[in-house]
C-alpha cells in the first residue's frame, strides 16, 4: 500500500486538469499514464475495465458539450492510497445525448464525488457518484417522481 500522499495528490491534478481538458486525441496516451492496465471504473449504471475503455468513456461523454470544465471544489483529500475529492462539470450541451431536450447551447453544470485508489504510481480503481437528477433535468430528461410535491393543504 503506498502512502505517498504527493505522488497521490499530483496524479489527481493530472486526472482533472489534463486528462478532463485533453484534446479527444490525447486521451487514450493520458488515461494510460494515469490509470494501471487492471483499472477498474465504476459509475452507478456502468463499470469500466482498463485504461482504454475509460478513455472512451470519457470521450463520449466530453463530445456531448462543447466548453467542458471539471473543476475541484474539494480536495483530493488523501489517506493511505485513496484519495477522495467533491468536484464540479460545467459545459455547454452539443447535442447527441439520446432523449435529451435540451437546446444545444443550453449550460450544464453538476457536481459530484469522487474515490480513487492509488497503488505504483497509477490509479487502479475508481468510483463517482453524481447529481444526475440534476443534470439530467439540465438536458431535458423527463425525470419523473423527482422533486414533485403536492401542494399543502390545511
Amino acid at each position: 500500500m503506498s502512502n505517498d500522499r504527493e505522488a497521490i495528490i499530483r496524479l489527481h491534478r493530472r486526472w482533472i486538469d489534463e486528462l478532463w481538458h485533453a484534446d479527444l486525441d490525447r486521451i487514450a496516451d493520458l488515461a494510460g499514464e494515469i490509470f494501471a492496465p487492471d483499472f477498474v471504473g465504476r459509475w452507478p449504471e456502468a463499470a469500466v475495465h482498463g485504461p482504454d475503455a475509460l478513455a472512451e468513456w470519457l470521450r463520449a461523454g466530453l463530445m456531448a458539450f462543447t466548453e467542458p470544465r471539471m473543476t475541484v471544489d474539494l480536495g483530493p483529500l488523501v489517506d493511505g492510497d485513496l484519495a477522495a475529492a467533491r468536484w464540479t462539470f460545467r459545459g455547454r450541451y452539443a447535442g447527441g445525448i439520446p432523449g435529451a431536450t435540451a437546446p444545444v447551447g443550453t449550460a450544464v453544470a453538476f457536481s459530484g464525488m469522487e474515490f480513487l485508489r492509488y497503488d505504483a504510481g497509477r490509479f487502479v480503481e475508481y468510483w463517482v457518484s453524481s447529481n444526475e437528477v440534476d443534470s439530467h433535468r439540465q438536458l431535458g430528461f423527463a425525470v419523473a417522481g423527482c422533486f414533485e410535491t403536492e401542494p399543502a393543504t390545511d
